[in-house]
């Protein structure tokens, strides 16, 4: 892709512009050679697809791909013609586009709530609560997946921290005055009731020094000031690193049970 076509590219997908600025710029899948739908990962050309059909006002999946497998610069090359439909199937399957209700024909779609505010977010937040969807501790879920999706990044944060530091405290027998990384250092140090006895020393001390960090720099500064994340990647990765030690302590847990 040349770079006046990925700047373009990016420019609608993650910093809309306004209708004025709109006007002046070729907008539409075609301004993308059939290369370039081959090269892009697909859930960038979904949401280049996906402010394509509200530019265009584009009402069926069907004749949306078929426009494709006409088209001059599309139709000697099938495999183009088939990324352009899997970027129309994957929009489908994230709930960006959903079926007209009350449409006889199957093929009538719209763009749904959450496809408009894919493409305001930009494919950075998209990717990001693509990767919390299905894949957190349930712990976890049920703590910070909707802060998370309202933006509320700091909160989600804070509050996945706090289940785990919960956790620790209960695994471990310790009363509500032990937290912190106090707790940490005393629930997985040799000999502490969370350590495993049969792993190497060097293991155990790991451990500790995971919990202790995870703890000091994703839930302490939290607790005592204002934290911004402003990469949306980098809030999704802590989430996703609490929801790690979640899954430890499952094993922690059966390993107690046993």
């Amino acid at each position: 892709m040349d770079g006046r076509t990925h700047a373009r590219f990016f420019m609608c997908v993650e910093n809309p512009l306004t209708v004025h600025d709109r006007a002046s710029i070729s907008w539409g899948m075609i301004s993308l050679s059939a290369q370039d739908a081959l090269e892009l990962p697909v859930d960038e050309l979904a949401l280049h697809v996906l402010q394509d059909f509200v530019e265009s006002n584009e009402w069926n999946s069907y004749n949306y791909s078929l426009r494709y497998s006409r088209d001059e610069a599309y139709r000697n090359n099938g495999a183009a013609v088939q990324a352009m439909a899997e970027a129309v199937q994957w929009l489908l399957s994230h709930g960006m586009l959903a079926t007209k209700p009350g449409d006889s024909n199957p093929q009538s779609v719209f763009v749904t709530r959450r496809g408009h505010e894919a493409i305001k977010q930009g494919i950075a937040t998209v990717r990001s609560v693509n990767r919390l969807q299905g894949s957190l501790h349930p712990l976890i879920e049920t703590k910070a997946r909707r802060q998370f999706l309202l933006g509320e990044y700091e909160n989600a944060i804070f509050v996945s921290m706090k289940a785990v530091e919960v956790r620790v405290r209960q695994l471990a027998g310790f009363g509500d005055d032990m937290f912190g990384t106090d707790l940490m250092t005393k629930a997985f140090r040799q000999g502490g009731p969370l350590a495993d006895l049969t792993a190497p020393p060097g293991e155990i001390v790991g451990t500790m020094m995971l919990f202790q960090g995870a703890y000091a720099v994703l839930r302490n500064p939290s607790g005592h000031r204002e934290v911004s994340f402003d990469d949306v990647t980098e809030a999704s990765e802590a989430v996703m690193t609490a929801s790690l030690l979640m899954r430890m302590l499952d094993k922690i847990e059966r390993r107690l049970g046993t």
